[in-house]
């Protein structure tokens, strides 16, 4: 029988290739999510701190990313924004980013949870729009990149898709710091929003892909070598 030829050798090469620089990606992707989580699971464990004096210093607040902290203020119902789509236990629907008015008179986006699509006109849920002074406990988060594949704001649905602090405080008129404060899951009179469902939470799965990609490069290395024994014994 032939051996296979020089095609097949360089297909096979190449695809051997491919699945081990994947890999090894995933490997680094796993250092990095790694770093990533200890970073957070810090300061998710740092005690909770006042936010409103912090609010005018860009590096205070990256700094203080995924830190506890507590506002006090009153919500501008009229001027909550929706990212789309979240879901919560398999039903899709919004997250609502209110601006909160602090007692010092700066304001900062609270996101304060998540509501059923059919649910974002707020006079549907008239309870929640919680009026007077409150006080938010909730994580910082002061470190946003858009997805690559992330959509635009659709400023004819009135939509957003990450948080784009910047576009959000455009379209309300608001001078809004680099950060959103994602409340805690006390619950909301009337129950939507349905708080604390935007609470980090990071998932690792890069050894197992990384194990899967090298797995299917030994595969390969295997089928490649009983494929020569069988031609180099016939």
């Amino acid at each position: 029988m032939r051996r296979p030829g020089l095609l097949a050798m360089a297909l096979t090469l190449s695809a051997l290739l491919v699945t081990l620089s994947l890999g090894v990606w995933q490997l680094q992707r796993l250092a990095w999510k790694r770093d990533m989580m200890e970073q957070m699971q810090a300061g998710l464990a740092a005690p909770p701190l006042s936010l409103a004096a912090r609010l005018d210093d860009p590096d205070d607040l990256a700094a203080l990313n995924h830190r506890p902290v507590v506002v006090q203020g009153s919500y501008l119902h009229a001027l909550e924004a929706h990212i789309a789509p979240r879901s919560h236990r398999g039903q899709t629907g919004l997250h609502v980013l209110t601006p909160l008015r602090l007692t010092n008179g700066a304001t900062v986006l609270i996101n304060r949870g998540w509501i059923p699509n059919d649910r974002r006109d707020p006079a549907a849920r008239p309870l929640g729009q919680t009026a007077g002074p409150v006080t938010v406990r909730g994580i910082l988060r002061s470190q946003f990149k858009m997805g690559r594949w992330t959509p635009e704001h659709d400023a004819k649905a009135g939509l957003w898709f990450w948080y784009d602090v910047a576009s959000i405080a455009a379209a309300r008129h608001l001078e809004l710091p680099v950060a959103v404060v994602l409340a805690d899951g006390q619950a909301n009179p009337g129950g939507l929003p349905i708080g604390g469902v935007a609470q980090p939470a990071l998932r690792n799965d890069h050894l197992q892909y990384a194990f899967t990609w090298f797995s299917l490069a030994a595969v390969m290395v295997v089928i490649f070598l009983l494929a020569h024994r069988r031609k180099d014994t016939a």
